[in-house]
């Protein structure tokens, strides 16, 4: 089973003064820590999405082999990374299952999302969601059933409630702890940093 992680790091995020994801995360950019988590993910290829300020982003990170798409539309909210994440993907008919990721999110560990792809290749749902302590939390799963959903949408939206809207088949992976924090403002980064 063919599997894409898709790293979402295209927003500006509020009240930085540098780019958002070059900000410091226990001594490495917030960004690089994602994308360094994602390559101990089980997953086949990486794409990692940028927005605002991508080419001071695109020097400054090791993507390795990731795929970088740079998305000039950005600013609509997040439904334009997804959909230019998921239009490329979906000219590739070998892909099986996308794997949504926050690039202010660092800390996801291979073990989750090897839970995560797991239960969606098992259960053949439309996506499948962790829930940290009783909240759904990211990353998430989706399967082609939903991508057409995801490509129709714009500005922003919550991934949470079209999941909810439009899934037929929900598969929830329960996690007994906090999720590791989505770092979206600069005051997310007090204590983090």
């Amino acid at each position: 089973m063919s599997t894409v992680a898709v790293v979402l790091a295209a927003d500006s995020g509020d009240g930085f003064d540098s780019p958002k994801y070059l900000n410091p995360v226990r001594g490495s950019a917030m960004l690089q820590r994602v994308v360094d988590d994602a390559r101990s993910w089980p997953v086949d290829d990486l794409i990692v999405v940028l927005g605002s300020e991508a080419e001071d982003i695109a020097d400054a990170i090791s993507f390795g082999d990731a795929t970088v798409l740079i998305d000039p539309e950005w600013e609509e909210g997040l439904a334009s990374p997804m959909r230019a994440a998921l239009d490329m993907i979906s000219r590739d008919r070998t892909v099986d299952l996308v794997l949504l990721a926050r690039g202010d999110q660092p800390g996801i560990d291979a073990g989750l999302v090897t839970q995560l792809i797991s239960s969606a290749a098992e259960s053949e749902c439309d996506a499948v969601v962790p829930k940290f302590r009783y909240a759904p939390g990211w990353p998430v799963v989706l399967a082609p059933t939903l991508w057409s959903h995801f490509l129709g949408l714009e500005d922003s939206i919550d991934i949470h409630d079209v999941i909810t809207t439009h899934a037929s088949s929900i598969e929830e992976v329960w996690v007994d702890h906090l999720a590791p924090p989505i770092l979206a403002t600069k005051d997310d980064l007090d204590g983090v940093a």
